[in-house]
């Protein structure tokens, strides 16, 4: 139970491979490893088993219960421990996502909503970090969750910052799944998704890319940036939209045609809804194809979220009063307001927002963070229009 495994780098005999990348081999991200060592080992049995009692601690602390220790260790036999790696078990929403009370996350009848969560994942480094600062639209998470049950493709399209990407990267997290995420640019080619041919240890073999990978091991894929890309590249995933096989021409027998684990999720990211940039921000996305985009199966426009959540983040994220964080998200109002008004040629972001407290504290003045971070990047007759608004919020 307790051996260690191989590196396949450097022969070191680790407990995990993701912390002896990061210690020992930081040019190396665990997907390229993964990549190129397809099947090796992360994680030693021990170390699935610490993972996973700390889960079951942190499930059974979410839920008010106590976990029983005893010295034999057999009292980790909960619900999580007791079911094999990778299975799918069901928890309530509410639970997962930390919403407490809150009607809308129940059901329309007032009743808990069960979710699928993956317990004891096989590959738990794969599984993104829980972020306890990230505020969810639990409309929005519905709709998202939804998708998920039903293995229909989703893609989150609006405006910078407005936490797409994190949106699935946090429900992977707290589902347990493994997440693969693939920033799309101009230059991304086929080769990039499905994998190519290599020289390795003096022999030529074929090297899966990320979205095989994910397909086979049950992951969600995350397509990111995807309206980027050359809509000749996005071509390639469109049987796997559909639900079929992935299909690679170029590949040796044992890897052509990659059949979709029954965990496997496809989910993709944009700036725009495919049909063009009409706001003049989003510099080299492209006009994508229609047939493509029709096979994803729930689009969503994800929308700068409510003053109120958005000063939340502030106080919990940065810790600042409340009364600072509603002005700073006041600011950001007007200027969003401004913008559809077309006064102005940007928008402010929650990101950009979060610098620009954070600056601000530093400095003394929220308005010399709102400069540094936000304002600086406008034009003239654009700064001069923020400015005003800094001013009447801050004085």
């Amino acid at each position: 139970m307790s051996e260690r495994i191989k590196c396949e780098l450097c022969g070191a005999m680790e407990h995990s491979i993701q912390k002896h990348l990061k210690a020992n081999h930081p040019e190396v991200t665990v997907e390229q490893y993964i990549q190129k060592f397809p099947g090796a080992p992360l994680m030693s049995e021990k170390a699935k088993e610490l993972l996973a009692k700390k889960r079951t601690e942190k499930i059974a602390a979410e839920q008010g219960s106590k976990v029983e220790m005893a010295g034999t260790g057999a009292a980790l036999a909960s619900v999580t421990t007791l079911v094999p790696n990778g299975s799918v078990v069901k928890r309530m929403l509410h639970e997962v996502f930390n919403l407490g009370s809150a009607k809308a996350a129940k059901s329309e009848r007032g009743e808990p909503i069960p979710i699928s969560a993956i317990a004891n994942p096989t590959h738990p480094d794969m599984v993104p970090t829980i972020t306890d600062n990230y505020v969810y639209d639990i409309d929005e998470l519905k709709n998202v969750i939804l998708a998920l049950e039903l293995g229909i493709p989703t893609y989150v399209w609006g405006h910078k910052g407005s936490g797409k990407s994190e949106l699935f990267e946090q429900i992977a997290a707290r589902t347990g799944r493994g997440f693969m995420r693939v920033q799309h640019t101009v230059n991304t080619e086929e080769s990039h998704v499905i994998g190519q041919w290599t020289v390795r240890d003096s022999q030529t073999v074929f090297e899966l890319g990320p979205l095989p990978l994910a397909m086979i091991n049950g992951w969600m894929y995350c397509a990111d940036e995807y309206d980027f890309a050359l809509p000749s590249v996005l071509s390639v995933y469109q049987a796997v939209l559909e639900g079929k096989a992935l299909v690679i021409k170029e590949a040796d027998a044992g890897k052509r045609i990659v059949k979709p684990h029954p965990n496997f999720r496809f989910v993709a990211t944009g700036n725009t809804n495919g049909s063009g940039d009409e706001t003049g921000l989003y510099q080299g996305t492209n006009i994508q194809n229609a047939a493509n985009y029709d096979r994803f199966g729930m689009v969503i426009h994800k929308q700068y979220m409510k003053k109120q959540a958005e000063s939340l983040i502030l106080q919990n994220h940065i810790g600042v009063p409340e009364e600072d964080a509603n002005k700073m998200v006041e600011f950001a109002s007007l200027v969003r307001e401004a913008y559809d008004g077309a006064k102005i040629c940007d928008v402010i972001s929650p990101r950009t927002l979060i610098y620009a407290t954070k600056i601000g504290i530093k400095r003394g003045s929220y308005r010399k963070g709102i400069t540094l971070s936000f304002t600086n990047k406008l034009s003239k007759v654009d700064r001069e229009v923020v400015d005003g608004l800094a001013q009447r919020i801050f004085g």
